[in-house]
């Protein structure tokens, strides 16, 4: 017995030993693959296998690779022990059946299932957590849309959501596609909207859309609506308490103001306001502060435009207007409200309950301003034509035509106009109003108590009144005024300030037959306001446009030529971005288009590639085709800059660009790998590439991505990445190893034997 006792134990230490170099040089062919393509996948059931295939990714992935390959060598080291215990403790065991474990193993992993069965979900049970964001897109039947799960689909932004939506389609997707939001949204960049067709609903009270306050305020335009085919609306749900409410206000300095409007649309696309709606308090003077629309539609269904100050007023368009219901216009700064241009008029839809006042830029007798829309009677217009009121109100008047359907401006004759005018109001300057828009613009608020017109002008710190009254009659004809109404407060932002001691003359008259007019002098020489005076700015160069750009322009460099993609050859490629290479100084507004990865496919479940090289492990040799071309797609993310920095924005898109593959001859091959110290065998090549075959025989070589290029790479334009082979001599070492544990096996057993003896 004590013969077969140690025959028992000898094999026992033998099974052990031999067990660990297995299991190291399993590692070793994984470590190989990884190695050559940057990847490797530890956890398959092929890792050892030298057939298995390893995708070829980023770095990212060859290091989650590595971090799994160990786990398969711990794996087998631990139970190598168990088996030397087993034939040590039960030698009679060990005789009849010695690799015999299966009961151990078996109670083992029956223990272990049981205990999955307490921990594991239900199946079709969700474990992860759905964050409310308030962002929603509402199917055909106005709830949210849910996913797979049953969990509904929340988004993190306005334009993350606008992007989820499917972009116009006359045949399958002619209809607008609800987002609904239920919470408080702050914009710091640009909601952009083109080719699709959007309505954003409130479906809560007190729901508000502003701009970022906080850090550097978000100045731009909140809303761009652009192209055909392209429209937003803003609803509320028509409840009794949703109410939305968009807000351009960033700063509780009245002289602090915008670089864009609320909603600007352009390029034949629509926008439309409706009841439960308020675009409110944003001030650009550059444009119209509202709503800016050019060549494009606007729909005003209900709603409330008011508190914004813009010099082309709150809203602007160059087409028609369409108005209805409870939309209002009104309440907006300096009593600008809607500005038309070229032929636009305001088309009256339907009945009209809120009021507006609007200007036309174009103002002369008998231009067609307002029109009667589809089926509206010349009764209904004429009780909406009430509740519109002309801004040049002094000048011109509302006159229906013949067949009541339309109306058009008529001058306002003077009975007397050689007559004065009695000066019945007064003219009051704001008290603290004052204050520097920039070093040559001022800003001041007065009020009157009568109709009339106000302009301004400026004296020297030190005039009295005639030298006032001169000036005024000096500069009379040239003098450009505007209509204010009676008990009206407006704004004068004076440009032009001298840079000596000053003050501003704010006049105002009945009429230009007004031989009284009234005045007030407002000091800008104070001893605070020449402290507050910003700085002179330096002489710049003529600012430029803001450069845009399409993501379609950019290019890439690296596949001017046909590539011969020999085993283990990687061709180096560099991705420009539309305006990526535009020099300094930039512009506020500036676009470019940032590359982020590529991939062979527009398909959802491509493989996206972050390293700019493309090769073959097993090479491309095309037998017998000739040649063959590739498309890439770059994906690219839009940055804008803000006067400061470039800001990312969740714009993307890409372009494409292709590349040409020749057959090569197995000599030239040989030839290259001679040149280039390779053995011209590709080993694994690494899947989720194009997914094509190279057609040389039922060798599935693919041409795909690495994050590590080979330095050696003979066509590449620029520097390889640090080539990841390892070296290291692990078969050496793993041969060591076993060789010690049969070595420690044997001096057991010896030891054993003596002790018997």
């Amino acid at each position: 017995m004590r013969r077969k006792q140690l025959f028992a134990i000898i094999l026992a230490g033998a099974l052990a030993a031999g067990s660990a170099p297995a299991a190291v040089f399993a590692a070793e062919s994984d470590m190989a693959a990884m190695s050559e393509e940057g990847t490797g996948d530890a956890g398959s059931e092929d890792a050892g296998s030298s057939d298995a295939e390893a995708p070829v990714t980023d770095g990212g992935d060859a290091a989650d690779a590595a971090t799994n390959t160990p786990a398969a060598d711990n794996t087998a080291a631990e139970e190598t022990p168990a088996a030397d215990n087993t034939a040590a403790e039960e030698t009679p065991a060990a005789e009849e059946t010695p690799a015999d474990t299966t009961p151990a193993e078996e109670a083992q992993t029956q223990e272990q299932t049981e205990e999955n069965k307490e921990v594991d979900p239900q199946e079709g049970e969700s474990t992860e957590t759905v964050e409310d964001t308030g962002i929603v897109i509402a199917d055909a039947n106005g709830d949210p849309v849910k996913d797979d799960t049953g969990n509904v689909v929340y988004y993190k932004t306005l334009q993350e959501a606008v992007a989820a939506v499917a972009d116009y389609d006359e045949a399958a997707n002619p209809g607008a596609t609800t987002i609904q939001i239920s919470k408080p949204i702050v914009l710091d960049s640009t909601v952009e909207i083109s080719g699709k067709k959007v309505n954003i609903q409130s479906t809560a009270a007190d729901v508000t859309i502003t701009r970022k306050t906080e850090g550097e305020p978000y100045k731009g335009a909140m809303f761009s609506v652009k192209g055909a085919n392209s429209q937003l609306q803003f609803f509320a749900d028509g409840s009794d308490s949703a109410a939305l409410t968009v807000s351009g206000k960033f700063s509780d300095d009245e002289g602090e103001e915008a670089e864009g409007a609320i909603v600007e649309v352009s390029d034949s696309a629509v926008f439309g306001l409706n009841p439960g709606v308020t675009l409110k308090d944003n001030s650009y003077s550059a444009g119209s502060s509202a709503i800016n629309s050019k060549d494009a539609t606007v729909v005003l269904v209900g709603g409330s435009v008011t508190g914004n100050f813009g010099d082309m007023g709150a809203v602007y368009s160059n087409k028609d207007i369409s108005i209805e219901g409870d939309a209002s216009v009104a309440g907006n700064d300096g009593n600008k409200n809607i500005t038309l241009d070229g032929e636009a008029k305001l088309v009256v839809t339907r009945d009209l309950t809120g009021t507006s006042s609007f200007s036309h830029k174009g103002e002369k007798d008998g231009l067609a301003v307002i029109k009667a829309g589809e089926g509206v009677t010349k009764d209904v217009l004429a009780a909406a034509v009430k509740n519109i009121s002309y801004e040049n109100a002094a000048k011109y008047e509302l006159s229906a035509v013949s067949d009541g359907l339309s109306y058009s401006l008529k001058e306002v004759k003077k009975e007397e106009p050689d007559k004065p005018v009695t000066t019945d109001y007064k003219l009051s300057y704001t008290s603290n109003s004052k204050k520097w828009i920039n070093h040559t613009t001022v800003q001041a608020k007065c009020s009157v108590t009568g109709d009339c017109e106000w302009t301004y002008f400026f004296v020297d710190a030190k005039a009295d009144n005639a030298s006032i009254t001169s000036t005024y009659a000096g500069l009379k004809k040239s003098l450009k005024f505007t209509s204010v109404k009676a008990n009206t407060e407006f704004t004068v932002k004076a440009e032009g300030v001298p840079e000596t001691d000053s003050k501003l003359v704010v006049l105002t008259r009945k009429n230009s037959s007004d031989t009284k007019p009234k005045a007030v002098a407002i000091n800008l020489s104070t001893s605070s306001m020449k402290k507050a005076r910003p700085a002179k700015p330096q002489a710049t160069a003529t600012i430029r446009p803001e450069r845009t750009h399409k993501v379609t322009e950019g290019t890439v460099e690296g596949f001017e030529n046909p590539v011969k993609f020999f085993p283990k050859r990687y061709i180096s490629f560099t991705a420009i971005g539309a305006g990526t290479r535009d020099s300094a100084p930039y512009v506020s507004g500036d676009e470019r288009w940032v590359p982020s990865y590529w991939t062979f496919s527009t398909a959802d479940n491509a493989e996206k590639h972050t390293s700019w090289s493309v090769g073959a492990a097993k090479g491309l040799q095309l037998k017998g085709q000739g040649s063959k071309s590739y498309t890439v797609y770059v994906y690219c993310t839009k940055e804008v800059y803000n006067g400061k920095t470039w800001e990312p924005t969740d714009v993307t898109g890409y372009y494409t660009t292709s590349f040409t593959a020749v057959e090569y001859t197995d000599e030239e091959a040989a030839e290259w790998a001679k040149q280039n110290g390779t053995d011209g065998n590709g080993g694994n090549d690494g899947a989720g590439g194009d997914g094509s075959g190279d057609g040389s025989g039922g060798t599935d070589a693919k041409l795909t991505a690495t994050a590590a290029a080979s330095a050696k790479d003979a066509g590449s334009k620029s520097k390889s990445a640090v080539s990841t082979a390892d070296e290291s001599p692990i078969g050496t070492m793993s041969v060591l190893a076993a060789l010690s544990l049969l070595a420690g096996g044997y001096v057991v057993v010896r030891k054993r034997k003596k002790e018997e003896i």
